[in-house]
């Protein structure tokens, strides 16, 4: 039997509010201590906190309230799919379904936002402690050089890559209209046959139902197969359209990672750069030289104060080297295993539009081999 999903979304409910209204989802599942109501701005605001203190670490992208897609469902059904997807990504990821962000998103607490602001801001120091614990096996021998220009490459791959995904989003969105008028057609083939048996046909076997075929009631085989073709037949385009959906979230998912981390080492540079003007402040101080920033302040406690500053920078420096040094190591780790899980999934799509297609030649041949062996047709052959 299958567990139940750590986090998932099992309804969603429109109140109206004056001129304006909203969506309520309700979060159930394994890791929900309670029945919780979250708006979606409640997932957006989750996801951007992840994002600001996982600095350099993937966190999966949450589709685009507006850009829904899909016209064959019910808007607020696509809504329920997309956030499913997203929880589902989170509770895939230890370090993210057991964050603070994820606990306090579960808390039972209105205003989620608010909390999630009170959280206190990290320091570098908290921040590569946290990553030591989370990502246990880093490797202190990794070339971190090597890693940053091997991560660059494959961030400008991704990036080329972008625009072909969203060209081939809309081919399959096109493809999946196409399907879907294909299949009202072929439903409108049978509706146009019953119409004729009814209307006309009736009239030359002077109403003798077991002279027709279509609307024969007799022939119950028959008539399952005709409900099949209009309830079952399934638009192979449509999981497909999902799946693009989530591949090219998850490259931008990766690039604002990967751009994550380019944003640590801008830091530490910068870092880096006031410290050699503090040693170079210093340096000239000690020597007895004066510039206008200095020439009227007490110098020992002007290099009593750079000292202190430069202490605390080096620091800094030491810590947020040693976060960037985990988050590059981890990065590797990510894009290999992000390779894997994109060929996987298009083998796995692959396989689900052939299992798909075949089901539906399947029922339009079920169709078809009842329509032609019945007997009136048989006798006339």
């Amino acid at each position: 039997m299958e567990s139940e999903p750590e986090i998932y979304v099992s309804d969603s409910q429109y109140i109206k509010e004056g001129v304006k209204g909203f969506t309520f989802y309700s979060l159930k599942g394994s890791h929900v201590p309670e029945s919780i109501n979250r708006r979606y701005r409640d997932f957006e605001a989750l996801r951007k906190k992840m994002v600001e203190r996982w600095p350099g670490i993937f966190i999966p992208k949450l589709p685009n309230k507006k850009k829904v897609g899909n016209k064959g469902k019910n808007i607020s059904i696509i809504r329920v799919e997309m956030l499913n997807r997203f929880l589902k990504k989170i509770s895939k990821i230890n370090y993210l379904i057991n964050s603070e962000e994820v606990k306090l998103f579960l808390q039972n607490k209105s205003n989620f936002a608010k909390t999630l602001d009170g959280l206190k801001e990290q320091s570098y120091e908290e921040l590569a402690k946290k990553y030591f614990s989370t990502f246990i096996e880093y490797d202190s021998n990794f070339d971190t050089i090597t890693g940053k220009n091997e991560q660059d490459q494959f961030e400008k791959k991704l990036i080329e890559t972008l625009p072909k995904i969203k060209n081939f989003i809309s081919l399959v969105s096109s493809a999946m209209e196409r399907y879907r008028d294909e299949q009202e057609n072929y439903a409108e083939v049978i509706n146009m046959l019953s119409f004729y048996e009814k209307e006309s046909l009736t009239n030359f076997v002077n109403n003798e139902e077991d002279k027709l075929v279509i609307l024969n009631n007799k022939n119950k085989e028959l008539g399952q197969n005709i409900s099949d073709s209009k309830t079952q037949l399934i638009n192979p385009y449509d999981r497909l359209y999902s799946a693009i959906i989530e591949d090219y979230l998850n490259c931008e998912s990766m690039i604002e990672a990967l751009e994550g981390l380019k944003t640590l080492q801008d830091t530490y540079n910068k870092l880096n750069k006031t410290l050699l003007n503090i040693n170079i402040e210093l340096s000239d101080l000690q020597m007895g030289k004066s510039t206008m920033k200095t020439m009227f302040k007490n110098k020992e406690k002007e290099i009593t104060k750079l000292n202190n500053e430069k202490n605390n920078l080096e620091k800094s420096i030491n810590e947020l080297g040693e976060v960037i040094k985990v988050a590059t190591f981890n990065m590797q780790k990510e894009i290999k295993e992000f390779k894997i899980s994109e060929l996987n999934n298009y083998y796995a799509e692959l396989s689900r539009i052939e299992n798909d297609t075949s089901k539906n030649s399947k029922i339009f041949d079920d169709l078809w081999e009842n329509i032609i062996k019945d007997k009136n047709i048989s006798e006339f052959k």
